[in-house]
């Protein structure tokens, strides 16, 4: 049997195939990767209903109200909102949003304020957001919106649905959806973040209200 040696022509060539092979092959893992990531954090907006208040302006004075309507707002869902799925919390907030807005203008009575108080479901873009337990990536997300006022003033968010506000990590009906939020994976959340800045709409849909 005959053996053929190959030139260092060849060598090289058949050297340079294997590299561009691998590439590839690397390229394509890394492309179904971005895109199982991407996914994930479009699953993360579906599933999560955030809180949006705007306060009327900057002041102390507005900004001090804001806060009180937080927390009036907090207490009355924990004592009122019995959802266990993202559509249950959708279509609760939907007939309650009259109630939310009676207990914002209470809240902001006991502080002796008049101002106007709007309450909407709405869907809006979001940049990224990293609370307590974890962070939520930029991206379009249903949102119970309470306006005090002009709303011309620094917002405060959080998360309706899962969590409430305070435990919404392990909450996510998906490991990865709980992963994405929960874990420490900076750059398995950059390229959901990247897409999502990149992509999503900025202007804002009222749903109801």
């Amino acid at each position: 049997m005959l053996s053929r040696t190959l030139t260092r022509r060849q060598m090289a060539l058949l050297c340079l195939g294997l590299l561009l092979s691998l590439a590839l092959c690397g390229a394509l893992q890394a492309a179904a990767w971005a895109r199982t990531q991407r996914d994930t954090g479009a699953l993360v907006c579906a599933d999560t209903l955030r809180l949006h208040i705007r306060a009327g302006s900057d002041s102390v004075a507005d900004q001090s109200a804001k806060l009180h309507v937080r927390d009036a707002v907090l207490a009355y869902l924990d004592a009122a909102c019995p959802a266990q799925s993202k559509p249950e919390a959708l279509t609760w907030a939907a007939q309650h949003l009259f109630e939310l807005q009676l207990t914002a203008r209470h809240a902001l009575a006991k502080l002796g304020l008049r101002a106007p108080v709007r309450v909407q479901l709405v869907n809006m873009y979001f940049p990224t957001r990293r609370y307590g337990s974890g962070t939520l990536p930029a991206g379009r997300y249903d949102a119970v919106r309470i306006e005090l006022g002009s709303g011309a003033g620094r917002n405060w968010w959080c998360v309706l649905y899962p969590g409430l506000c305070r435990a919404a990590c392990s909450s996510y009906a998906l490991p990865e959806e709980n992963d994405l939020v929960c874990g420490e994976y900076i750059l398995r959340f950059k390229v959901v973040e990247w897409v999502q800045q990149r992509t999503a709409r900025r202007d804002t849909v009222v749903l109801v209200g």
